[in-house]
Order: structure tokens, then sequence, then C-alpha cells
């Protein structure tokens, strides 16, 4: 009896060897149950990523909100003919009333040194910042229109920040830099009346002056004052607006893209060496076959419980992870990516292993086989929009927004993003990531061994095994 179990512990089997199976086997082939599903499968991935995927991703300036930029203003006013000018304070609050009038962006009236942490932090993607001798540069603008005085323009730097977000540094600067343009077309407008009215007022001293001397008019029209054309172009567009990175990603860092590059990479083999270590692991205990080469084995019918089937396949993950994590920044590190604070970001690495692991065996317990196709869909389809590693969060679809801090990707990304970029600080998204996928972790190994339990009572430990049993009995 046992030798004509097929699939036996070590042996080799072969399809076909009981009569009558050929005749079967073409009408399996035919079968529309035997081509319909796999054909639903692909439809279903193929609709679902593409709509996930594209949806997402596809239209990051339609759906900008609360997008946080920096908005600093230091400039010190400065006396104009005894009037008291501070021309950066109406500026910024002028940007910050226009700006507050959408939701597109979440501009942060900030001091310099606040801004520089939130840079740093990864907190905003820009900073506006108002120089100190903004109004000075303003006022002498106007007071060298008139004499040969050299005069600086009044200046306004816009710092970009590529490590929190290299497209939402982009477009907060596509939307920021042309309301920077008018408003130092505004402020013109300003200077050029009051170059116009301090010409006047010249004018008028002067040929009172002249006419006290005796100087005809005819010569006074010629020698009154006047604004030439350099100072009324300058006067017309007067802020002098520079547009730099606050810091520049490294060399090997893909020009602040590597740390979601990284996660994604951690994903990948998350997912693709559960899936492979689920069917070994299972031919092993007899729960499936599997094929190698010309060989078709099938280990022992033992009818292991799947809650002990879930923390045995995980268990592996755990232990073998942390070879995994070391090779992978091994070799991410020999082909020049910066690896800062090694010990913190191995152990990251080994827990977005384990997170993604535990997500795909835990669905595999809840749900069968299907349980691979959902790990797809839920941990890649719509873990790449949700992971804010292309397009910032605050650019999103409001799908993304909501389902973001329980994707897998997200917190892994925000995590790495933290040690790699912004010196491992909690508030920069490191805290926030190893909770989160603590918490993911917690979830699916609780509900993959909740529900192993309750299936084992139901339906017994593996009962398909019992069937298969039967039929190779009757053979």
């Amino acid at each position: 009896m046992p030798s004509s179990v097929p699939g036996s512990s070590g042996g080799t089997t072969a399809a076909g060897t009981s009569s009558g199976t050929t005749g079967s086997g073409i009408g399996a082939y035919l079968s529309p149950r035997t081509w319909l599903l796999p054909l639903f499968v692909l439809l279903l991935l193929g609709g679902t990523g593409s709509a996930l995927y594209i949806g997402g991703l596809g239209s990051p300036a339609g759906h900008l909100e609360h997008v946080p930029v920096a908005l600093v203003n230091r400039d010190d006013g400065t006396d104009a003919s005894g009037t008291q000018e501070d021309f950066g304070r109406d500026l910024a609050g002028t940007l910050k009333e226009n700006f507050d009038k959408t939701d597109d962006f979440d501009m942060r009236p900030l001091s310099w040194d606040e801004a520089q942490a939130q840079l740093r932090s990864g907190q905003v993607y820009a900073a506006v910042v108002l120089e100190e001798d903004f109004s000075a540069d303003a006022v002498g603008l106007v007071s060298s229109s008139l004499t040969d005085t050299e005069a600086t323009r009044p200046h306004i730097t816009f710092y970009t920040n590529p490590l929190a977000s290299p497209l939402g540094s982009q477009l907060a600067a596509d939307a920021i830099v042309p309301a920077l343009d008018e408003a130092s077309r505004n402020l013109g407008e300003q200077l050029e009346e009051s170059a116009e009215q301090a010409r006047a007022e010249a004018q008028e001293r002067q040929g009172a002056e002249l006419t006290e001397a005796g100087v005809p008019e005819e010569v006074q029209s010629q020698l009154a004052p006047q604004l030439n054309g350099t100072s009324t172009a300058v006067l017309s567009d007067p802020i002098q607006i520079t547009e730099r990175p606050f810091e520049k990603p490294q060399e090997g860092s893909a020009l602040g893209m590597g740390a979601f590059f990284y996660s994604v990479l951690l994903m990948v083999v998350g997912i693709s060496g559960s899936v492979a270590l689920h069917f070994l692991v299972d031919s092993r205990l007899g729960v499936l076959p599997i094929e190698l080469g010309p060989r078709f084995r099938r280990g022992p019918l033992l009818r292991p419980a799947r809650w002990a089937t879930f923390l045995l396949k995980w268990g592996i993950v755990l232990v073998a992870g942390l070879p995994t994590a070391g090779l992978m920044m091994w070799i991410a590190s020999a082909v020049g990516m910066p690896i800062p604070h090694g010990g913190l970001f191995f152990f990251s690495s080994w827990l977005c292993l384990a997170t993604v692991s535990a997500v795909t065996f835990g669905l595999i317990t809840l749900f069968g086989s299907a349980g691979m196709i959902l790990s797809m869909i839920y941990i890649v389809f719509m873990g790449l929009p949700a992971a804010t590693g292309v397009v910032p969060l605050e650019m999103l679809p409001g799908f993304f927004k909501f389902i973001a801090r329980g994707e897998p990707l997200y917190q892994m990304t925000i995590a790495n993003k933290a040690i790699l970029y912004f010196d491992a600080q909690a508030g920069a998204g490191l805290q926030a990531g190893l909770i989160g996928m603590g918490v993911i972790i917690l979830v699916f190994v609780v509900a993959a061994l909740v529900a192993g339990v309750v299936y084992d009572r139901l339906l017994g430990t593996r009962a398909a095994d019992l069937e298969l049993e039967k039929r190779a009995a009757r053979h």
C-alpha cells in the first residue's frame, strides 16, 4: 500500500499511471475551469495593478493638499526718510494669505532655525527665505535710481529639499516660484511709484534752487533729475530669486530616491522569498507537491496544523532574514550606496523582511493559495503608490492617503529614509516607521494564528490530504 501512494516521501511519480487517465487528462485541459480561472487571475492583476499604480501616481499636481513649505522672514526692516519700511513682513503676509485661500500648500511661518530643523528632518519640501537686508536693499534701489550709487537687489532664497522628496520639491517650486515672480512685480510697482515721487521731490528742490540762482527754465528742464533705463528695468522686477537645494543628495543615493529603491528591493525579496519558501515548506510537510527539474516530489503526509505551519515559515524568514539583510547591505555599500548608522539600518532592513513575510504568510494562512494574489495586490499594487517614495503623501489621491499608514512599504520607506538621509531622527519618520511595521506584524501574526486554529477545528488539519489518501488507496 505505501508504495502505491503518489508523491510519497522521497519518491518520484509520473502522470497517467492508471488506466483511463489519458482521456480524463484531455478533458481537464479542455475544460473551461482549467483556463477561465488563470484568465481571471491575470485580468485581475493587470486591471487592479493598472488602476492602482497609474491611478495613484499619474497626476500628482492635481492632488495637492497641504504640501508643507517653510516661510521665513529674516528681514530686519529699514528706515526710509523717517518712515519704517518692512517690505519683507508685507510680502510674507501676502504670500501666506494667498496660499491659504486653497488647501494646496501649508505655508508655515517659521524662524530660520526652525525651518532648518524641519528641512533636515524632511518635514517640509521647500523653504522661502527673505534675507535680512530685504527692505534695506529695496529702499536702496529707489535712492540709487537717481544717483550713480551702486545698489543690491532684495534677495529671496528658495530652498528645495530633494532628500525629503525630489518630486515634492519640484512641484512646490513650480507653484511658489511664479508666485514670487508676481510678488516681485507688485513690489516693483511700489518702488517705481516711490522712485517717481523721489524724482519729483528732487526736481522740485532743484528747481527752487536754480530759480533762485536765476537759471532759465529751459536749462532747468535739461538739468532735472531723471530715472535712467537700467534703473527703471530693475525697479520693475526688483527681487532676485535664487533657487538651490538645501542639502544635495550624496553620490550613490539615486538623487534622494535611494531609500525608496532599497525599500522596494526589500519588499521584492520579502514577498518572492516568502512565496518560494511557502512551496518548499509545504512540499516538505506533504501539503503540496513540488517539481524540481524532471523530479516530482512530495514529502510525507504530516497534516501539520495551520498555525504551526505559519510559525514555521515565518520563523525561517526571521532567522534567514538576518544574513540576508547583512548581505544586501554589504552589496549596496560595495556598489556605492552611502549607509550611515549601519547597525540601525541592518535592524530596519531585517524588520522590513519580517514585515513583508508576516503579511504574505498571514494572507496565505487566511485565504490559502489566493493569499499570494492578495499579497501582490496589497503589498505591491497598493503599496507602491502609497509608499511616498515617488509621490509624497500630500500629492496622492485621497484613497492612498487613507491606506498609506497601513501599507508595509510606506512604513519601510519612511524608516529607511530617516536613517539614510535624516541622521536617524525619530521625528523624521524612524519612530513612526518602526512602530508601524511592528503593528502590521502584530495584526497579521495574530490574525493568522487565530484563523489557523479556527480552520483546524472546523475543517481538520489539512483535510484535503485525507481525500488524497483515499484516492491513492483506491488505486
